[in-house]
């Protein structure tokens, strides 16, 4: 239902105030069925202002998130920062690729304007030129942009700041001041140009490193977002995103949200735990998220973990009783004549059955036991 039509089709048609005796008021029949209409568009007029409220908050609350530094950032509002920046990305991008378009057909109508000029021609193609290179950056290419134009601000503001300092001092000098200090005094000035070179050198290094961090931690953290949909997807339970900020706008800090979640959800709190225990490991791996939950589900099966290590146990035991036995001297010989026969115990039993298993004469491992018996030893 159009809403603005049933709005203006309701004022149109409510009575108006009576200014004269002869005004006729609207019919009774036809102002109901316009109130019911507006009853019926209420409730979605309501929703679209929960939405509009709802995207008016948001608002703010990127806007919190895009201000604050990485390591200020819990693990949703990071997730949520590198969704916004992917979205700005993209805007840009194609605010880029539209200039790049109506450039391209500007170009093409000036050269086949006979009465365009040559300056007009170059300024449009000069502009081109410039969209062309950034459509064609690398995020490294980028990356490099960014520490040039740093520096050249840098370079600047230490230009500002330190103009009254003495010339020893500064950070920056112009080139003419710098000239007349080589003239008046080459060693000193030589020695702060060495200076100079070793600070630009260490700072554009730092901001080199800063930016190499930053992409490969833009990369890892995509990734890690897709790895994150597809546990949400196995696991709905843990997306406590909206769980937090319901948390949160009642007064609640942080770590008093997160505390009264991981008792709500006590599988996120196991997840949790097992982050704590080794961070690094989990930041930087590109299926984190993923890494969390198979751990967990590892050490959510401690029984059957538990069995396999006992099996594992007695089969080792088990192999070192045959390699014992096997070890055992098989070249002893009898020179005791037949003896009577008596009855077999049940040690003796077992013990001709285990010789057979392992493919040992029972006499003469009856003999050994014998033997070792009579030095004391255990059998």
């Amino acid at each position: 239902m159009d809403i603005e039509a049933v709005a203006a089709k309701a004022k149109a048609q409510l009575p108006k105030k009576v200014e004269s005796k002869d005004a006729t008021p609207a019919p009774s029949a036809e102002i109901q069925k316009t109130k019911d209409e507006v009853k019926e568009a209420a409730p979605t007029l309501k929703d679209a202002e929960d939405k509009v409220k709802l995207a008016e908050e948001q608002v703010k609350k990127d806007e919190v998130i895009l201000s604050k530094k990485e390591e200020e950032l819990d693990e949703v509002e990071k997730g949520r920062k590198a969704e916004l920046n992917k979205v700005k990305e993209k805007d840009e991008k194609s605010n880029i690729q539209k200039r790049f378009d109506e450039l391209t057909l500007k170009i093409r109508t000036l050269e086949a304007d006979k009465e365009a000029t040559k300056a007009e021609k170059d300024s449009i193609k000069t502009e081109l030129d410039g969209i062309k290179k950034q459509l064609s950056m690398t995020p490294q290419d980028v990356a490099k942009e960014k520490v040039k134009g740093e520096l050249n601000s840098r370079k600047a503001k230490y230009l500002e700041e330190d103009k009254t300092k003495p010339r020893e001092d500064r950070r920056e000098m112009d080139k003419p001041e710098l000239d007349e200090w080589l003239l008046e005094d080459y060693e000193g000035a030589s020695e702060w140009i060495t200076k100079r070179t070793i600070r630009r050198h260490e700072e554009e290094r730092e901001l080199q490193t800063n930016e190499h961090q930053l992409l490969q931690a833009e990369q890892i953290l995509d990734k890690q977002h897709e790895s994150a949909k597809r546990t949400y997807i196995r696991h709905p339970e843990l997306q406590i995103g909206n769980r937090q900020q319901e948390l949160l706008k009642e007064g609640k800090t942080k770590e008093e949200a997160l505390a009264i979640i991981c008792k709500e959800v006590p599988m996120y709190g196991k997840c949790v735990e097992i982050y704590k225990e080794n961070p690094n490991k989990y930041m930087l791996s590109e299926t984190g998220p993923e890494d969390i939950m198979a751990e967990y589900e590892r050490r959510s099966k401690p029984e059957v973990n538990n069995e396999v290590e006992k099996i594992r146990k007695e089969l080792s035991e088990a192999r070192a009783e045959v390699e014992r036995l096997k070890n055992l001297d098989t070249g002893i010989s009898s020179t005791r004549g037949s003896e009577p026969q008596r009855p077999k115990t049940e040690i003796e039993k077992q013990q001709i059955e285990l010789a057979k298993k392992v493919g040992l004469d029972p006499e003469k491992l009856k003999k050994r036991i014998a033997e070792r018996a009579l030095k004391g030893y255990d059998v």
